[in-house]
């Protein structure tokens, strides 16, 4: 029983006439003899014209690929030809004579109940018996009217080392396809049969370059089709892949807090079952760290609700008169009580006004402060500057901690983008951040100071300037 050995097979099918041209160094039968494989399991007779090779050595790679070579000669499914005598009916090559034969044959195929032909051909023949080139590349070409309508497929192998230059160009010429390698290319230097074996008037030889062009065309065409297609699936499975990882982790997110404030609930609560007069300072203890935790998580759903705005384009500021130094206060004491491992020293004039959405420029703020407390050991300080500039006013807020990279300073503010997967977060802070400042019409980044750590700097207009509502 013959088995595959999986090898892949040429690609060239039914109504096919192709050509492979290998050199000195090639192994053209690890090529077709997958291909003649596939003959057979498409119930195919093939026909392997010998040529110089090596009989014994085509039986050893036929049978490699795991093709009972005598079981298919027996049944008539391989027949190995080493000699056209068959074209030579009165001594010289006659390529009408070669044609016949290769279409009583196809009959032939089919009425023993094959369901059609295939050829391979090791093209060395025609050296062996002394055929004219001219005569060999004219059966080539006279070859082409039969392909379209028989069940017929063919490769003629052309070794270029037996072969002069010129026959291998004339061989592109009259083959339809082009073998190389394991696929098949559709020849662009193909000529019509009429156009090899008359010659062709200059007219027609130009209508057929330029139908050449118009089919290199469309291969760009269909190449750069195909690119966009292949480009849009790739965009949306990661757009998949990022929307998976984004509900993982806003899962995991918001979990966390959830669990925490159900333990001190619950701790308080039995508290209370055991004894009807309750610790006051026990309970503000767990008051406290529900709040703190309820906070965060409301801060969680705002970034995720800020990041579907902004990729919506929906994002909209409601700017009007604030005193940034009083927001900068009051978001720093709101972190005091978030995270008190830490100490926050907030330098500020008395009034710094400017016309901002508020709202949004304390979620800027507190982003900032929360990365800061993040990625700075505790015991650190987190400082934060607010300064008038002539036109405008700059919020910066520098850590303590291990710094950022310089080439991550423009990836950190990508969408999901965390420096380091052992904090909690989105990822979403910091590219929230810079899209507001950028819709205020100013702007965020970030800087090494001298000293280490990392300093965020928001610069801001005194009136906001840029799209204060999508749409």
């Amino acid at each position: 029983m013959e088995h595959s050995t999986g090898s892949e097979s040429l690609d060239v099918r039914r109504g096919q006439h192709a050509c492979l041209l290998y050199g000195k160094d090639d192994d053209p039968l690890a090529t077709v003899a997958p291909f003649v494989a596939a003959g057979f399991e498409a119930k195919e007779r093939c026909i392997y014209v010998v040529g110089e090779q090596d009989p014994a050595r085509i039986r050893r790679s036929l049978e490699a690929v795991g093709i009972d070579v005598a079981a298919r000669l027996a049944s008539g499914a391989l027949v190995l030809v080493e000699r056209w005598e068959v074209s030579f009916p009165d001594g010289e090559f006659d390529p009408a004579a070669m044609i016949g034969f290769v279409r009583q044959a196809i009959q032939q195929s089919l009425t023993d109940g094959f369901s059609g032909l295939r050829v391979i051909a090791e093209m060395t023949w025609a050296l062996q018996m002394g055929v004219n080139a001219n005569r060999l590349i004219h059966y080539e070409a006279l070859g082409n009217h039969l392909y379209p309508d028989e069940p017929l497929v063919a490769v003629c192998m052309y070794d270029r080392s037996r072969f002069p230059a010129a026959v291998c160009r004339d061989a592109m010429r009259v083959h339809p396809w082009v073998s190389v390698g394991q696929a098949a290319y559709d020849n662009l230097y193909y000529e019509p049969p009429e156009a090899v074996m008359d010659g062709a008037a200059a007219e027609h030889r130009v209508e057929w370059m330029l139908a050449q062009l118009e089919r290199m065309r469309q291969a760009e065409a269909q190449r750069l089709e195909l690119h966009s297609a292949r480009v849009a699936r790739e965009e949306a499975e990661a757009e998949a892949r990022s929307r998976d990882a984004l509900l993982s982790m806003l899962a995991h997110e918001l979990r966390t807090p959830l669990a925490s404030m159900l333990v001190y609930s619950q701790a308080a609560l039995r508290g209370m079952d055991r004894a009807p007069a309750v610790e006051p300072g026990t309970l503000r203890r767990s008051l406290e760290v529900i709040v703190r935790q309820a906070t965060r998580q409301a801060r969680l759903i705002d970034q995720v609700l800020a990041a579907a705005r902004l990729a919506s384009g929906q994002l909209a500021l409601e700017p009007g008169p604030c005193d940034l130094s009083a927001l900068v206060h009051e978001a720093a004491e709101m972190m005091r009580a978030m995270a008190p491992e830490h100490t926050l020293v907030v330098r500020a004039p008395d009034r710094a006004e400017v016309v901002v959405d508020a709202r949004r420029l304390e979620q800027v703020v507190m982003n900032l402060l929360d990365n800061a407390r993040k990625y700075s050991p505790p015991g650190t300080r987190i400082e934060v500057d607010v300064t008038r500039e002539p036109g405008g006013v700059t919020v910066e807020v520098r850590d303590h901690g291990a710094g950022i990279p310089s080439e991550e300073h423009e990836r950190i503010f990508e969408r999901f983008r965390r420096l380091r997967t052992d904090q909690n977060g989105l990822g979403l802070g910091l590219h929230i951040s810079r899209e507001i400042a950028r819709r205020h019409g100013g702007d965020l980044h970030v800087e090494q100071p001298p000293g280490g750590g990392a300093r965020f700097v928001v610069r801001l207009p005194q009136e906001a300037s840029g799209r204060v509502a999508a749409g």
